[in-house]
Formats: structure tokens, sequence, C-alpha cells
């Protein structure tokens, strides 16, 4: 008797429900369950976790307790979230947006019993993507070009730079139009993140109010970290944009990212806007340089909390946008405060009696770390910076779960914001 597997997925796409279930074991078999992937930026991956068969012979993953893994509490995700980089392994060919395949490989001691693979894509194949490199702009533009106009969301990355179309390929999926923009850090753009001109992103969202397939009534702004400070300050200056979703974001503007003299982050029409550069106390410098000085993941949270502090001409004019907010958060967030942030934000938007939709969604064992659910978050917590690292926070559980839980309000928010036709939505998903 083989042991069988069966997968279904509610579709193809990343953050499809999976159902992953084993079965023709003997009972109470204990078995260990391995996957492998190779990601788009050509690393491998791998994790496991062991099983004990039910009194059927069946292992349901959703249900099932991990006796050993990676991971240790029932979860269909957690092969997926729990996945770490094997570093031996010399790095393939980069292959952005190619569908991603998981192979499962069923084991009884050291021999292999099973195997499967499951695909699931970063973007609908039937959404259309074209490079942007005129005006100026530097993006990335995924459409459905038999549609009509459609709301169409500019996605922006935050301070790592450069391109990242993830988001917004994913977004696409699901019956809009994105436009994956960047805005420094690579090709003819500034090298560093200090004085961007907003005015760039305004050609941006001339290029799409005057594109046929893009809705210029219902555009939106989607953007992480640093980029979620920009699109509530593209918002709250330009009235087309509709709808704004802000992961881990600052409704202050805080200092540009390069080198001294500090600057602002932005500047529109030739002018630097205001920026919160308030007093760090003593103590604060005097931890953050012993933390440098053990080599310790760093924590830029305090720095950022107290440079906020009193500095209410770099808060962002967050009453002048043109529509509904959605804000996403983790409560454990060491890079900056973006849940503090995000409070404010709230706060500023009742004093003015906003009348659109706002809201704030913290997750408070999540970190900094937001980006397309369905990936690996082992890596979530640090990241690399320089000689050292960042400490971002969270665990990678909690982190995969907000991933997951956030997407969808954020696919949900964007439909009703920018009322997207149903059957647009019903017609993209694959």
């Amino acid at each position: 008797m083989k042991p069988v597997f069966h997968i279904s997925q509610t579709s193809l796409l990343i953050d499809t429900q999976l159902e992953i279930r084993i079965s023709n074991l003997l009972p109470q078999e204990v078995v260990t369950l391995k996957a492998e992937m190779l990601d788009n930026l050509g690393v491998n991956w791998e994790s496991f976790a062991t099983f004990a068969s039910d009194s059927k012979g069946q292992i349901n993953l959703a249900t099932a307790q991990p006796l050993q893994g990676t991971y240790d509490t029932p979860d269909i995700n957690g092969l997926f979230w729990s996945m770490s980089p094997i570093l031996a392994a010399q790095p393939k060919e980069r292959t952005p947006l190619k569908p991603l395949e998981t192979k499962l490989l069923l084991m009884k001691g050291q021999e292999l019993v099973a195997t499967a693979s499951i695909i699931r894509k970063v973007v609908s194949s039937k959404v259309h993507r074209i490079s942007i490199r005129e005006n100026g702009l530097v993006g990335t533009f995924f459409f459905h070009p038999s549609s009509g106009p459609l709301p169409t969301v500019i996605v922006l990355g935050g301070s790592e730079g450069g391109l990242r179309e993830s988001n917004a390929a994913l977004l696409a999926s699901y019956g809009f139009n994105t436009l994956a923009l960047a805005y420094f850090g690579t090709e003819n753009l500034p090298e560093k993140l200090v004085d961007i001109p907003l005015d760039y992103m305004e050609k941006a969202i001339d290029w799409l109010s005057n594109h046929p397939n893009v809705d210029s009534t219902n555009l939106g702004a989607f953007g992480t970290s640093k980029g979620g400070e920009l699109g509530l300050l593209l918002a709250s200056i330009f009235p087309a944009i509709k709808a704004v979703v802000g992961y881990v974001p600052s409704g202050v503007v805080y200092p540009g990212l390069g080198p001294s003299p500090v600057a602002s982050s932005w500047q529109y029409k030739g002018r630097s806007l205001p920026f919160a550069c308030g007093k760090i106390p003593q103590e604060v410098t005097a931890e953050l340089n012993q933390v440098m000085h053990t080599g310790a993941p760093i924590s830029w949270r305090k720095t950022y909390l107290n440079w906020a502090e009193g500095e209410e001409q770099a808060e962002i004019a967050v009453e002048n946008i043109n529509g509904p907010i959605l804000l996403i958060s983790g409560g454990d967030d060491h890079l900056w405060p973006a849940d503090l942030l995000s409070e404010k934000v709230i706060a500023r938007l009742k004093r003015h009696k906003h009348p659109y939709f706002y809201k704030h969604i913290n997750y408070p064992k999540a970190g900094h770390s937001f980006a397309v659910p369905g990936l690996p978050t082992s890596q979530s917590v640090t990241s690399p910076y320089g000689q050292g690292s960042l400490l971002l926070g969270g665990t990678p559980k909690d982190n995969a779960y907000a991933q997951f839980d956030a997407w969808q309000r954020t696919v949900d928010f964007f439909r009703e914001s920018l009322n997207l036709p149903l059957t647009n939505l019903s017609k993209s998903k694959n």
C-alpha cells in the first residue's frame, strides 16, 4: 500500500487556501514530510515536519501536530513560512514573477515513499506586464488590456530602493491594474532616499490618468514602510488618489536615508518638506552605540520615536486625503514605531473629523516585515544592514499570519474603496 498525497488549492495564486492530506499510511505510522523550493531570487529553501498518522492512517496538515520539525503547531502553511535557505547551495538565476514550485517528499526513515508538487503564482496568467521607462519614470505596469478602464493602484516599496514588483503583481491578479513604481536606488533615479521629488510621483499619476485602461476616478496608493509614509503623503497632496493602504507606515515625514548633513526625505516643486528630527536622549544614543559595539541586531524604534516627539510641523496632513485609509502595523516592530505612528494618524483624522472610512489594524506579535504572503518568513525577524543587521521584530509564525491576514484585508479594502467590478475580480484569479 503506497501513501497518496491529496492536494487542493482554491486558486494558483501564492496566497491561496491549501489543503494537504496524506492517506494510505498505517495507523499511528511515523513519517517525515520535507518541502523544497527554489525562489525567484535563485535561493533554495527547505523545511520539514514529522507526524504520526491518525487511526485511519491519514495525516491532515491543517490539524496534525508535528512531533518535530521547522514548526511546532498544526498549520497548513507551516511548511512554507518555516523554510530556511540552504546555505551550501549555489544561488541560481533570478526569475522574477516565475511560478514557484514546492516539492513535497514523504520519508519513512531514509526511504522516499511518495512525492508531490505544488505550483503557486505571484501573478495571474491573465495579467499583462509592461516596463515603463518614459518621462523619467521607472516602473512596471500590470494591467488587463481587454477589461476596459479599471481601478489602478500605485505600489511603493520601502527603504530598500529599486523596483519591487511582487505586491503589485499579486494585487493585479485580483482584477486591478497596478503600477509598481521605483523612486530611488535604480537606473537614472536618485541614489539615496534624500529629497525625493514628489513631482516625479505626480508624473506617474498623470501617466496613469492618460492611459486608456485606467479608470482615473479610482486611483489608489499602496506603500510599505517608507513607501507607506510616501503613500500617505502623496494622497494628502494629490486629490486624484482616492484610497490608501500603508503597511508599517509613518504619518510623520522623517529625515532622508543618506549621508550628513541631515535632510528631508521628500521635496515638492523644488522645496524640501519639513521633517521630524527632534532631540535624541543621551541614554537612547548610548544604548544604540552599545548594541552596535556588540554586533547585535540594531533597533531604531526609540530613535524614530524621539525624532517625532513634538515635531508637529512634520506631520502629514492626512485629513486632506480624498478617500478611505487602511493602516497595517506590527506591535513588535523594532525598526520604527509604525504602531504608534499609525495611531498618530488615526488621532489626527479623528480631530479633523475625516469624512471617509479609516482604520488601523495592529498585529501585536508581528514585527516590521509585511510582504506578499506565502513565502518563507524564517528570515523576517532580522535583516542585513551594512556589516551587521537590523532588528525587525516579531516571530516567523506571527509574521506569516499577519502577512496573510493583512493581505486579504488589503484586497477587500481596495475592492470596496475603488469600486472594482465584481466580474473582473472573479475572472482574474488563476
